[in-house]
């Protein structure tokens, strides 16, 4: 029953996220490891998720207890990755990329070790139970911190203060872009910008993608203002498009409040999705714009230096163009059937040569590049 529960709950809750790691664990791999912040963040998150995989794997151990060990290690062996694995793709809604798989599998394994190990102690065993359980839900509050939510809110807010005198179309987005930078640029003097920068990538993710990003994160917004957000975001479009627009700002914002695979996961997911029976089909032109929204959002917290870097162009006159390239000759509307026979899949040899297209474009695109050398 124990066992049952956790795999439902770990299939339900949203993973632990690095901006919502416990600030002991992050202080602990820092001083321990001598990481920078976003990396302590990371490598703590990565370990809540090993631990609530692992889990599986001792509560599986303590279910057979009774069983011979020559069969209970190998059910216990080959079971607990398999559920790891499932609970990823009940979780996400299609099956999890290498990494996840990777680590899903790993911990688990290791979790099933452990559980073999202390068979023979049901206390022991029961403890490490206790212990995991504890550890996994203290560190793993989906919820975005308070700072950057309210930090968050301020920036909308001031966005949505004009939010009548914005142009349509691309000329919009620019406007957008400026404002909710030049606001995270006000406020980074004396506290460095890579938090503002995240706080106006949420609000504007929120604002011009899509209010279930805030969801995500538990913070939902105010839901007076989802009608003035609505008709500002139905507005805004990039390279034309409204679509690219929303698709770049969701793939942002997720990066916020996830981390980069997650985002590209969600991105792949949405399009597969799309291209079945009634969907708008497959579109590499999504996914660059999906892959474009992650990549500025690295590069615009990626570091303090790059941060402050990204206010400095985006106020020199940086436009929607430099963050997505020419989309010219990339194949969209594209079916199930079609995207399997014509392209292989996403791990055909059609998919992966139009995936290095996008790859090199973006790599030619002016406001996706490091900018670790801009300079006052």
């Amino acid at each position: 029953m124990l066992l049952l529960a956790w795999f439902l709950a770990i299939s339900c809750l949203p993973d632990p996220r690095p901006l919502s790691a416990p600030d002991w664990s992050v202080r602990i791999a820092q001083a321990s490891i001598g990481l920078s912040e976003p990396a302590a963040r990371a490598v703590s998150t990565i370990l809540l998720r090993g631990i609530g995989f692992a889990l599986i794997g001792v509560l599986l151990s303590l279910l057979v207890r009774h069983w011979r060990l020559r069969w209970a290690a190998p059910a216990v062996l080959l079971a607990s990755p398999l559920l790891a694995v499932a609970s990823q793709w009940i979780n996400f809604g299609y099956f999890p990329i290498r990494g996840q798989v990777q680590l899903s599998v790993a911990t688990a394994a290791i979790g099933a070790l452990m559980g073999l190990a202390l068979r023979r102690s049901t206390l022991a065993l029961g403890a490490l139970v206790v212990l995991a359980l504890g550890i996994f839900v203290w560190g793993s509050s989906s919820n975005v911190c308070d700072d950057l939510d309210a930090a968050a809110r301020f920036t909308g807010n001031h966005v949505l203060a004009s939010a009548g005198d914005i142009p349509a179309g691309d000329n919009g987005f620019d406007v957008l872009l400026r404002s909710a930078f030049a606001f995270a640029e006000d406020n980074s003097h004396g506290t460095g910008a890579v938090f503002p920068n995240r706080a106006a990538i949420l609000a504007l993710s929120v604002i011009l993608g899509e209010e279930r990003v805030a969801e995500v994160a538990r913070r939902p917004i105010d839901p007076g203002r989802i009608a003035a957000v609505g008709r500002l975001r139905n507005r805004i479009t990039m390279r034309g498009r409204n679509d690219l627009a929303r698709h770049f700002w969701v793939s942002a914002g997720l990066v916020i409040v996830a981390d980069e695979g997650r985002a590209m996961t969600i991105g792949i997911g949405k399009e597969l999705m799309d291209a079945t029976p009634g969907g708008s089909g497959f579109s590499f032109v999504d996914m660059m714009a999906n892959r474009a929204g992650i990549m500025f959002a690295g590069a615009a917290t990626g570091n303090a230096t790059a941060a402050r870097g990204m206010q400095l162009r985006i106020s020199r006159g940086m436009v929607s163009n430099d963050l997505l390239p020419d989309l010219q000759g990339l194949p969209e509307g594209i079916s199930d059937a079609r995207f399997r026979t014509e392209f292989g899949g996403l791990r055909g040899e059609g998919t992966r040569r139009v995936n290095d297209e996008i790859t090199r474009r973006l790599a030619t695109s002016q406001g996706l590049r490091s900018t670790s050398g801009v300079h006052d």
